[in-house]
């Protein structure tokens, strides 16, 4: 039996689940206060590089962490955070 997967996923709806899974999952050592960037972001996968910029194609969608202090950012695969959501 097939599952229907959603349309769209709404991140203020899976925000605390985020917010939850960063605390337990992430291994930030350096104590430093970040601060989640509200939205995803969609890093491509490609097989092959060249000069020319790919456009569609598979999608790594992502999470982000910034640094208060020092800008560093930080990026999480959302399916690594959250292994059971539909995508």
């Amino acid at each position: 039996m097939q599952r229907n997967k959603p349309d769209k996923i709404n991140f203020d709806e899976i925000k605390p689940q985020l917010l939850q899974a960063l605390r337990t999952k992430s291994k930030l050592v350096d104590n430093e206060s970040v601060s989640l960037v509200d939205g995803f972001v969609s890093n491509p996968i490609s097989m092959e590089l060249s000069r020319s910029i790919t456009l569609g194609g598979p999608m790594m969608p992502l999470v982000m962490l910034v640094g208060n202090e020092s800008g560093q950012v930080y990026f999480f695969a959302l399916k690594a955070l959250i292994p059971n959501i539909e995508l």
